[in-house]
């Protein structure tokens, strides 16, 4: 491949030997020139003898090119220029370079000059060492000793420095082996794992290890690289088996039971638990504990155990209505460094004391809110009652007797069930007589002394539609003008109606009647103003009858009615009229003063025409 000119400056340094100029003083030589650069690249392997052949300068001119005077040589200065003087001869007449000393590419790897002509040809010269398979594998230490539990569990890792090789690529460490002490009765107890690349190095257990059998094994591994021949390096590791604490603590039993009263003072004892364990020293010393994972994780807040004795105490008062048993769980722990374990439930019965009174529950059966239709008949139910004492046996059967109520209701039990009771209608019951009742449900247990508790309850009476409305008085008496106006105020009816204020029953409604005279006439429905209608005419009705009827929004609806008689009175509105249009007369002519002549007489419809 033609060499490929690379513009490039550098500085220059004399060596001994060498022609090395300055960098201003070889661009006055080229100045002339066409100053080109051309690379140079070459290889020589460490570990050669000094005045080993590296390569000629020539090689990277152009074929066929003389360079008379020889080479001028420069570097950038610095280490570089200090590392190719110490480690390589470079004549400069003929271009030829040989080592100066054995090369190490662990210690350099690369150089770099500059090599010019007197023409101003520079020659880039790139020298690199390849690396040669001088070193072995290296572990940081030769013995290494590990401690291995002897419950550790086959595929258990543990970590082994690895091997260091300063070569590089394939003359770096390849891989490890395993050459003594993996076996036991023919059968492997570990292997090596590594990574790739094998930086990274793990012993790995292929069977739980004994340490009656063996107290220790001795491993020899080997570290290797991929070189030809390959080197290697060795790693003595001591495996120390721990011995562990594999017997457990055992119970006697596996479940035991205990009873104690509700009442208990907190610090009574309960229970004392015992458990042995046949291993020796602190493997054999037993402490004891709540376990956390079996039995019931409140009954714990109740109860606590003593560490060394076993003993089981109680921590906080019981109540056997909240909790009639507890499990616990109760943990036995040996003292060794891996500790064995072994649990035993306890089973802590709660005995009952009458320390609650009997609870009532009511349903009531009747009307919503409270109520009770006042149409209800003897015998009809009113509520369920339930009584219960949370004690159970301890309070014994329950009593419930009602209070007050005035005879008007009674408590009948259920067949069958002695804690439920009906509250029933035992007399006739009138809203517009009473309109509630106060009772109170009191209810006893059978415990020693007796606890009672009370609930009261108190019944309205709901209203039913039985009362008609009525009139303050059976018969209205009213005098309107005939003149009147229609919408003329007439009078103001109102009927009451005794049933329960606001409701639909006790809401009136007014109407009149059918009768000629009404269409005269009107009568608001919910204020039971009358007003006129139309207009009056007392000459041809001096006087108006009216039928007024009051009726309840109830289902279904009662109704009144009371008699309303209208006055018209007379108003100037008729003119005189003559009976004839013409009248004759004749008189003698010797009357006297006051002689009638004539009567004319005329027709008025009006009151005093």
């Amino acid at each position: 491949m033609e060499p490929r000119p690379v513009a490039r400056g550098a500085r220059s340094r004399r060596g001994p030997g060498e022609r090395w100029i300055p960098l201003w003083l070889w661009l006055c030589l080229a100045g002339g020139c066409s100053g080109q650069v051309y690379n140079l690249s070459l290889s020589v392997d460490e570990g050669l003898p000094p005045d080993t052949l590296v390569g000629d300068i020539s090689a990277g001119l152009p074929p066929g090119e003389a360079h008379p005077g020889g080479f001028f040589l420069s570097e950038g200065g610095g280490r570089d220029e200090s590392a190719v003087l110490a480690d390589f001869h470079v004549h400069t007449g003929t271009g030829i370079i040989r080592t100066a000393r054995v090369l190490d590419r662990e210690r350099r790897g690369r150089y770099s000059f500059v090599a010019a002509t007197l023409r101003g040809e520079m020659v880039q010269v790139e020298i690199s060492v390849a690396d040669v398979n001088d070193h072995a594998p290296r572990f940081p230490r030769e013995r290494v000793r590990l401690d291995v539990s002897e419950l550790s569990p086959p595929g258990s890792a543990f970590r082994l420095p690895a091997a260091r090789d300063p070569d590089a690529g394939a003359f770096s460490t390849q891989g490890y082996t395993l050459l003594d002490g993996a076996a036991e009765d023919g059968e492997p107890l570990f292997r090596l794992r590594y990574g790739s690349p094998p930086d990274s190095l793990d012993l790995l257990l292929l069977r739980r290890l004994d340490r009656e059998r063996a107290e220790a094994h001795a491993l020899l591994l080997e570290a290797w690289d991929g070189g030809s021949p390959r080197r290697s390096g060795r790693l003595r590791v001591e495996v120390r088996v721990l011995d562990e604490n594999d017997n457990a603590p055992a119970f006697g039993q596996s479940e035991y039971r205990a009873r104690l009263r509700e009442d208990a003072p907190v610090g009574s004892a309960v229970l004392r638990l015992a458990a042995a364990d046949p291993d020796a020293g602190a493997n054999g010393e037993v402490r004891y504990g709540l376990g956390r994972r079996q039995g019931d994780p409140a009954a714990a807040a109740f109860f606590g155990v003593d560490e060394r004795s076993g003993l089981l105490r109680l921590l906080r008062p019981l109540d056997r209505e909240a909790r009639a048993l507890h499990r616990l769980a109760v943990e036995a722990r040996d003292g060794g460094a891996q500790p064995e374990t072994a649990t035993a439930l306890v089973a802590v019965e709660v005995l009952d004391v009458n320390d609650n009174p009997p609870a009532i529950r009511l349903l009531l059966l009747a009307e919503p809110g409270g109520g009770v239709s006042e149409g209800a008949r003897p015998g009809d139910y009113v509520a369920r009652v339930s009584v219960s004492d949370p004690d159970g046996d301890g309070g014994g059967p329950v009593a419930l007797s009602l209070q007050g109520g005035d005879g008007a209701f009674a408590l009948r039990p259920s067949d069958g069930d002695g804690g439920v009771f009906f509250l029933c209608v035992q007399g006739p019951l009138d809203r517009e007589r009473r309109a509630a009742y106060e009772l109170l449900l009191v209810a006893v247990d059978a415990g020693t002394p007796p606890l009672s508790s009370q609930l009261a309850l108190r019944l309205r009476v709901a209203d039913l539609n039985d009362q008609p409305p009525a009139f303050a008085q059976p018969r209205y008496s009213a005098a309107v003008f005939e003149a009147a106006a229609p919408g003329t105020v007439v009078l103001r009816l109102s009927a009451s109606d005794a049933d329960e204020p606001g409701s639909p029953n006790a809401q009136v409604r007014y109407a009149l009647a059918p009768h000629p005279a009404a269409a005269l006439f009107h009568l608001d429905p919910l204020s039971g103003v009358l007003t006129t209608r139309a207009a009056l005419d007392r000459e041809r009705d001096a006087a108006l009858e009216l039928l007024v009827e009051a009726r309840d929004l109830g289902e279904p609806p009662l109704l009144a009615s009371c008699q309303v008689t209208v006055s018209v009175e007379d108003a100037n509105d008729n003119e005189p009229v003559f009976q004839h249009q013409v009248y004759n007369a004749s008189v003698a002519e010797h009357s006297g003063t006051g002689f009638c002549l004539l009567q004319v007489t005329g027709a008025g419809s009006g009151q005093g025409s």
